[in-house]
């Protein structure tokens, strides 16, 4: 090349670089190197011949030269799907045929009339959910995913014990169930394929052996004492002789006593299971007729001192009907007693029929749903303050050692029957487990809140103004605070008197009484008390309401979803307010948010109580947002405070913040979404909610907002 002109040599070093460039970085590369991306660049090369007479110059040439322009590669990895794991529970039936697809139905012959004689009727039978079985009664299993995205393909087997012949009914779908035909232990495992993680539960099954045979005092003296005062103890043998309302004639036949018994199950079901049918089938025992139960109750021969020892023994609601069935127990010493919380346990008979439909009611209520934030976060050890109310388990250790956390029980458990119900003490009214005042509250009850008591140990603000702004408790007032509302105190009151409505100090204050009686004396004289009481109880203000009597027309759609042991006063569409409860005081009301007597939120109008207190609410968030104080949207603690904002340097953005989320009620960033926005402190506490946000929006902006009236 040393014969060409400069320029071309350095052309074509050029060239070779980059040639050779390529070739190293093919070599050096671990992988396939990206597909090359072609350039044209056009290369000037231009040659002088020097001749005396002529220029000779040679035109451009175009030259492909190939460069490799990487580009950068993302590359996704998506991980496989996990197996699912397989959950498996034993699933309780309720003796409800119109409710329960599982309900176990039996036609038995009754006798309750010797004129009339004997006719067939169908007794509807049920299941605990325990893991403690009688023999010859169908046991049902559920199994289901822990992904709910992935569901699976369910595959049941059983581990039986020798001698038995039973067999799954079904295999192949999310719930299965067999009938246990000896005593022992029995497995029923599922997997939902895919590698998962097999689920399963272990049953014992066995035959009853009643509280007197099996003489359940001789270790259990203190809860068996406890459990004959109850109505459990002698249901049965009051109704067969009518000894509660003698003086009305008897309705009284074996399809009441199948809940009022103790391992009640007519053939086919529960033979040889040693329940009371079937003691009553062996003995040839006749069950007595309206005749003679009305001539009983009137002092005539006892038809229950007759019956035979055997069916005596298995009379009346006794341990086994909860715990499960005990002969192996008190024989062998075997471990297979159960005590459980859940709502199938009382729903056997509690949620029975239209009558008796306290168990499907309370499927309404939010004390119940299984799967609410409330009864999911928190649970455990870290978060014991807490479980005192989010766990039906938490709540009875607490009112057992109020003072001590440590002792509480954490297990994860809905707020059910047994939670309220003590199941084997009669002290309290409708053995409640707490009545008249509650304990170990933030503040004081100065005064009787009957049955309400219950609802006063959660349904408050867990913390009082003064240890807040001193700096004693990191905590904000808990989401209720009605607690404090209907008791006229909480909240920061800036050392003025604070006007109080009457729902605390009137409603349910003394026992009520039944507007129906007048008409039929058959029926109870108080609400909120039982058959003959003559005194009543004093149901309180969130009894009064929140449990009036339920709509009677099993054709409306809010039928068992209001009133009750729903617990609603709003039906769980959200579209109707149940307000029976108010007519008394109120008159007819379409719903709780009634007309206000006065603008209190300055914007011109005069709305109902609600949307005055949520319009304050938004004014004093206005001004908080002005002085710093930042919403979190994820949930708790739902806002920050500027440096800074504390009860001693400055005491007007905590004391707002104080007031702002005792009234607010439930959070935004919670399961119900935007939060309660003051709607239920407005119902139980008007004028209170009112004038504490209004001393707030004074001390911190200086003044209420033009043309507001404020409460007095």
């Amino acid at each position: 090349m040393k014969n060409l002109p400069k320029n071309v040599v350095i052309a074509v070093g050029v060239a070779a670089i980059l040639l050779a460039a390529l070739a190293l970085g093919a070599c050096s590369q671990p992988a396939p190197a990206p597909a090359p991306v072609t350039v044209k660049e056009t290369v000037i090369v231009e040659k002088v011949v020097e001749k005396p007479v002529e220029k000779i110059v040679e035109k451009p040439v175009e030259k492909i030269v190939e460069k490799v322009v990487e580009k950068p590669i993302t590359i996704t990895l998506t991980p496989a799907p996990l197996p699912p794991n397989a959950e498996v529970s034993i699933v309780s039936v309720a003796a409800n045929v119109a409710k329960d697809p599982n309900v176990l139905t039996a036609t038995v012959k009754l006798m309750t009339d010797t004129v009339v004689g004997a006719y067939n009727a169908t007794i509807s039978m049920g299941t605990t959910g325990l893991n403690n079985v009688p023999i010859n009664v169908p046991v049902y299993a559920a199994c289901v995913s822990d992904d709910a995205k992935n569901p699976g393909k369910p595959a049941w087997s059983l581990i039986k014990p020798a001698g038995s012949k039973t067999t799954l009914v079904f295999t192949n779908t999310m719930q299965t169930k067999f009938t246990p035909d000896v005593a022992g232990y029995y497995a029923a495992t599922c997997s939902l394929g895919g590698g998962g993680e097999v689920g399963g539960v272990q049953i014992h099954a066995g035959t009853y052996i009643g509280v007197t045979d099996g003489k359940c005092a001789t270790c259990h003296a203190a809860k068996v004492e406890e459990w004959a005062k109850t109505g459990h103890a002698k249901i049965f043998s009051d109704e067969v002789d009518n000894k509660r309302t003698p003086a009305v004639a008897t309705h009284y036949t074996e399809s009441c006593a199948s809940c009022h018994t103790t391992g009640y199950y007519a053939a086919p079901y529960g033979v040889d299971s040693g329940g009371f049918k079937d003691a009553m089938t062996k003995a040839a025992w006749v069950f007595p007729t309206y005749k003679q139960i009305d001539a009983a109750g009137k002092g005539g021969d006892s038809n229950f001192a007759a019956a035979p020892a055997v069916v005596k023994n298995m009379a009346n609601i006794q341990c086994e009907q909860c715990h499960g069935p005990a002969a192996d127990h008190v024989k062998n010493g075997a471990a297979i007693m159960q005590s459980s919380q859940d709502e199938g346990v009382c729903d056997v008979c509690h949620n029975g029929s239209s009558r008796h439909d306290k168990g499907e009611q309370l499927k309404s209520a939010g004390h119940s749903d299984k799967e609410a934030a409330a009864f999911n976060t928190p649970v455990g050890i870290g978060e014991q303050a807490c479980v005192r109310c989010h766990s039906g388990n938490g709540y009875v250790s607490f009112l057992g050692d109020p003072k001590n956390p440590a002792s509480w029980d954490n297990t994860k458990q809905t707020i059910v029957c047994a939670t309220c119900h003590d199941p084997h003490s009669d002290a309290n009214a409708f053995q409640l487990r707490i009545v008249s005042k509650p304990i170990e509250l933030p503040f004081e009850v100065k005064k009787d809140v009957g049955l309400s008591a219950t609802c006063f140990e959660c349904h408050n603000s867990r913390v009082n103004s003064d240890d807040f702004m001193a700096g004693k408790t990191a905590s904000s007032p808990h989401y209720s605070s009605i607690a404090e509302l209907l008791s006229d105190t909480g909240g920061q009151t800036y050392g003025q008197i604070v006007p109080n409505s009457p729902h605390g100090t009137m409603v349910g204050a003394t026992p009520i009484q039944n507007p129906a009686f007048a008409k039929d004396p058959t029926l109870n004289q108080f609400m909120f008390s039982k058959a003959g009481d003559t005194k009543g109880n004093i149901a309180g203000p969130c009894v009064t309401c929140h449990m009036w009597p339920g709509l009677t027309d099993a054709k409306n759609a809010n039928f068992e979803k209001v009133g009750g042991h729903s617990f609603n006063t709003i039906s769980p569409d959200g579209k109707t307010d149940y307000t029976a409860a108010c007519t008394s005081c109120h008159g007819e009301q379409k719903d709780f948010n009634m007309k206000a007597k006065a603008d209190y939120d300055g914007n011109g109008k005069i709305e109902g109580v609600q949307d005055e207190v949520k319009g304050l609410l938004n004014v004093l968030w206005s001004g908080m947002e002005k002085a710093g104080v930042k919403k979190s949207p994820t949930g708790y603690p739902y806002a920050t405070l500027p440096k800074g904002a504390d009860g001693k340097t400055d005491p007007k953005i905590t004391n707002a913040w104080f007031n702002f989320r005792l009234v607010y009620g439930v959070m935004w960033g919670t399961d119900t979404g935007d939060g309660n926005q003051g709607q239920a402190q407005a119902i139980h506490n008007f004028k209170r909610s009112v004038s504490l946000l209004q001393l707030s929006i004074k001390d911190l902006t200086g003044s209420l907002p033009a043309g507001a009236t404020e409460m007095k």
